[in-house]
C-alpha cells in the first residue's frame, strides 16, 4: 500500500512540475514576444506585415536592454520596410551603445540620409571621415 501511495505522489509531483514549466514557458513567450520575433532572420522579419513589424520593433525599442543583434535586425528590417523613423531610432541606439564602432555610426548616417535628414547625415559622415565640417551652398 505504501509503495502505491509513493508512486501516486511522484506522479502528481511530476504532473505539477510539467504544468508549472508549461505555464512558465507560455508566460516567457508572451512577455518576450517582441524579442523572439526579432530573433528570426532579417528577411523573415522584413517580410512581416508593416503593422506587425512596427508593433514588435517599437515594443523592443522601449526596452532598457537590447542586444546588438536585435538592434541591427530592427534597423535592417526597417530599412527594407521603408520605416525610416524606426530605422533611425534603432541606428541611433546602436551607435550610442557602441560608440567606437564605425560601422554603427555609418549605419546611423545612412539611416539619417534615407530619412531625409541630410544635414545630420553629412555632419556624421564628415565626422567619421575625420574632416572638419564645411558649409554647403
Amino acid at each position: 500500500m505504501e509503495r502505491g501511495l509513493t508512486t501516486m505522489t511522484l506522479r502528481r509531483l511530476a504532473l505539477i512540475a510539467v504544468t508549472a514549466l508549461a505555464i512558465q514557458g507560455v508566460a516567457f513567450a508572451y512577455y518576450y514576444d517582441d524579442l523572439l520575433f526579432l530573433r528570426q532572420p532579417v528577411d523573415v522579419v522584413a517580410s512581416a506585415p508593416p503593422d506587425v513589424f512596427r508593433a514588435h520593433a517599437l515594443t523592443a525599442l522601449g526596452r532598457t536592454r537590447l542586444t546588438r543583434r536585435h538592434l541591427e535586425t530592427i534597423a535592417a528590417a526597417a530599412e527594407r520596410q521603408r520605416a525610416s523613423d524606426i530605422e533611425v531610432r534603432a541606428a541611433e541606439r546602436l551607435a550610442r551603445e557602441h560608440r567606437g564602432d564605425v560601422s554603427a555610426r555609418l549605419r546611423l548616417a545612412d539611416a539619417l540620409r534615407r530619412a531625409g535628414r541630410f544635414s545630420d547625415a553629412e555632419t556624421l559622415y564628415l565626422d567619421i571621415l575625420g574632416r572638419p565640417e564645411t558649409t554647403t551652398p
